[in-house]
């Protein structure tokens, strides 16, 4: 029951009576059977005879909870740790665990905790039973080999993970005399069991080794693929591909998808069977697959299809919780749902997926809202800070459209007529620009820019730990991945820095964008144009036009980023765009320089590059208003009005 063990008292084997073994036989084979109730009963009457024997009451202990459905949590810890003090057992204290006898009360615990998806302290506590692996039973060292490699994925140390795979297959799977071992074909002295003996093993020992080898296999490929060794995993995999079990057709569709084989991992995903025992396992095969379907359609950029098929597993996640839970029980908080579907919820990374599928939709509201629940659970990943911060920026901004809109009306209104006729320009061409003067605290989550602020200050401080935590994502940051995550938190935090009238954080981030090592050409070019204008409201106009000269204009920009920007429909998406953008800013601050000539020329070159189909900022037309009529030059600019301005004429 413990693990298959039957009930044993602190007596040895020859003080159990016949009576009290036939007692013990009878209540492993009920409790094999599942009929609690009648396990119980045997259990009893064995307790009867042996008073507090511990085993006894560990049985007991795991057959009552079992009984209630496994949703009795609390008080089987409470019951298990009084067992635990009987046999003068410190869970807390590891070294306390000295006979090989005890290892299960570690084992069984380690697997409550492991429910509880408390990793680490589990992992402790399963490294101590390890200790004693060749002195366990075999269906006993198994588990405890299987639990020992799992939390170690589960902790990120796939490659201590790797070298205990190897360790694990070299003295339980690869040679036969240790294989015999386990299975009880050698007796204390080390001789061979007899041949009849060996015979009747035979058909179980085959059953179990090949599970126990296949389950190895699948973990080292878990492992290798987190370590981005997959020519390996496709090598493992193809030794177990005659299972095709659930577990290894999701690893290859899983290693499809890595390799950017996305076709292939759909085509993979479709053949699973939808298999889904939740309450027994856990786990819902549909739910995985919707997920799996969800993040595919994701990197084929489209967010539309993503978002409704992730929806559909967050549907079918919340409906399996909702049938398993119980009304909460008297015992305490654990109370209330099976063991194992209190750690199996991913309704957190399941909102994580959505999120990022309503912002790559456009919906940052409704985004934020989902990575808001996300970010509770995994606070330490830097990159899900960054979406926060993406949320803030275009519920600020959906898109800069109009910021290129020649079309755009500039006439408040006509007064007058005849001579008298006058036209009133606009006085802000939109009016939304301007500084919020609302307060607003940035740490209360909303999506606004206050807050993406904060969310940009997180996302640095966790960049610059030494080790970085990228869940719910399994993908690891590496260096490359790390410089552009460095580059794309630094041009976000300029822009809401700019976004919120503060030019002197403005220009501090965009001194670190710009010098960031391999920055790409994008970037570069924000963080030039984002220093400038950071340097034009600190009132020192020779060091923004010396910023603004120094940048390239997306001179031959990345081809994989330049396709980026048109999929985006974020401008300048061309590199005669960006030079427009870049120009027209040169002409703002030499304007503001009193450099009236110079700026002209440049609008002219501008202007002149709009007949050649190139997207220009309409702000153009009202510079080149305010420069000619500064100059003088009335009828050009009355030229310029009626030619952009149609309710003018």
């Amino acid at each position: 029951m413990s693990e298959r063990q039957k009930p044993k008292g602190k007596k040895t084997v020859a003080n159990i009576t016949d009576q009290e073994h036939d007692w013990a036989n009878q209540a492993l084979a009920e409790y094999e059977q599942k009929n609690y109730k009648s396990c119980l009963e045997y259990l009893q009457r064995i307790e009867n005879v042996r008073p507090g024997d511990p085993k006894v009451l560990l049985n007991k202990a795991i057959v009552e909870f079992y009984k209630n459905g496994l949703c009795t949590a609390d008080k089987f810890q409470k019951s298990f740790i009084d067992v635990c003090k009987r046999v003068e057992l410190n869970l807390e204290l590891l070294d306390s665990l000295e006979d090989v006898e005890n290892c299960i009360y570690y084992y069984n615990y380690a697997v409550f905790l492991y429910h509880l998806k408390h990793y680490t302290k589990a992992l402790a506590m399963i490294n101590k039973v390890f200790e004693f692996i060749e002195s366990l039973e075999e269906s006993l060292a198994h588990k405890v080999c299987l639990l020992i490699v799992q939390l170690h994925i589960d902790t990120k140390k796939h490659a201590e993970a790797l070298k205990l795979i190897n360790y694990i297959e070299s003295q339980f799977v690869s040679t036969g005399y240790t294989t015999n071992i386990l299975t009880g074909n050698v007796d204390r002295a080390g001789h061979l069991a007899n041949e009849k003996k060996k015979k009747e093993n035979k058909a179980n020992l085959d059953a179990a080794t090949d599970a126990f080898r296949v389950s190895l296999i699948q973990y080292r490929v878990r492992s290798l693929m987190e370590l981005n060794l997959f020519d390996e995993c496709s090598h493992q995999l193809n030794t177990i591909r005659e299972k095709q079990d659930s577990i290894t057709m999701f690893l290859t569709g899983k290693l499809e998808y890595l390799r950017g084989n996305h076709k292939e991992a759909l085509s993979t995903l479709k053949e699973i069977p939808m298999k889904d025992d939740f309450k027994g396992t856990g786990e819902c095969s549909s739910v995985l697959i919707n997920n799996n379907v969800a993040c595919l359609y994701h990197y084929a950029n489209k967010p539309t299809l993503a978002f409704t098929s992730i929806y559909k597993a967050i549907v079918q996640h919340q409906k399996n919780i909702t049938d398993v839970t119980k009304p909460n029980q008297a015992e305490g908080i654990l109370s209330g749902q099976p063991l194992h579907i209190i750690g199996a919820s991913i309704k957190t990374e399941l909102m994580f997926n959505l999120g990022i599928s309503l912002l790559h939709a456009r919906k940052p509201e409704e985004a934020f809202d989902c990575l808001i629940e996300a970010v509770q659970i995994y606070y330490m990943n830097p990159r899900l800070w960054l979406r926060l911060a993406e949320c803030c920026i275009m519920t600020h901004k959906k898109s800069n459209d109009r910021d290129f809109d020649v079309k755009k009306p500039f006439i408040e209104g006509v007064v007058g007529s005849g001579k008298h006729r006058k036209i009133i320009l606009k006085s802000q061409l939109f009016a939304d620009t301007k500084y919020s003067r609302e307060a607003v605290s940035a740490s209360i989550p909303m999506p606004s820019l206050e807050f993406g602020s904060l969310c940009v200050r997180n996302a640095v401080l966790l960049l610059q730990g030494n080790t970085i935590d990228c869940s719910p994502s399994h993908k690891p940051i590496n260096i490359p991945d790390r410089n552009y995550l460095f580059d794309c938190i630094q041009s976000a935090g300029a822009y809401i820095a700019l976004c919120l009238g503060d030019p002197v954080v403005a220009l501090k981030y965009s001194r670190k964008l710009l010098k960031s090592e391999k920055i790409n050409k994008v970037h570069k070019f924000l963080g030039h144009l984002y220093a400038a204008e950071a340097l034009v409201l600190l009132d020192k106009p020779n060091e923004a036009i010396d910023m603004l000269k120094e940048s390239n204009a997306l001179d031959d920009i990345e081809p994989e980023i330049q396709e980026q920007l048109i999929i985006e429909g974020w401008k300048p998406d061309k590199q005669k765009s960006a030079k427009a953008v870049l120009y027209y800013n040169l002409a703002v601050v030499l304007t503001l320089r009193g450099d009236l000539d110079k700026a002209g020329e440049l609008l002219k070159q501008i202007w002149l590059s709009k007949i050649v189909d190139v997207s220009v900022p309409v702000h153009v037309v009202i510079l080149a208003l305010y420069i000619h009529l500064r100059l003088g030059q009335k009828e050009i600019a009355i030229t310029l009005i009626k030619q952009n301005c149609p309710q003018a004429k």
